[in-house]
């Protein structure tokens, strides 16, 4: 009889153990927006190109703090007043969904139209 009790409580343990669904807490590390998407929002078109009115490109290499702001950011292009004011504009903006890993190195492409 006791034979038999713990061959079916050892059966209906491995049961419910073969049907239980676990929970998954992990979330998606999967940025909703592209870092040029977040990063166009706090640019506005330069003063430096304003006398101009050019189209351009720029691109921008830096790293994202563990408190997911921009930091140590350098800005390649010729015109320093259009780096000085893209480092302005972008120093200490959030980003959602990159500060996890602090010593990666980011590199984008900015587009600019005048308006």
């Amino acid at each position: 009889m006791k034979k038999n009790l713990a061959l079916l409580m050892l059966v209906g343990f491995l049961a419910t153990q073969a049907y239980a669904a676990p929970i998954t807490t992990t979330k998606s590390k999967a940025p909703k927006a592209t870092l040029e998407q977040q990063l166009s929002k706090y640019v506005t078109y330069p003063e430096a190109l304003k006398p101009t009115q050019q189209a351009g490109v720029v691109v921008i290499q830096f790293r994202v703090n563990s408190s997911s702001e921009v930091c140590k950011l350098e800005v390649f292009s010729q015109n320093e007043q259009l780096n000085s004011a893209l480092i302005r504009q972008l120093t200490g903006k959030k980003i959602n969904g990159y500060g996890s890993e602090t010593s990666e190195v980011h590199t984008v492409r900015l587009r600019f139209q005048p308006e």
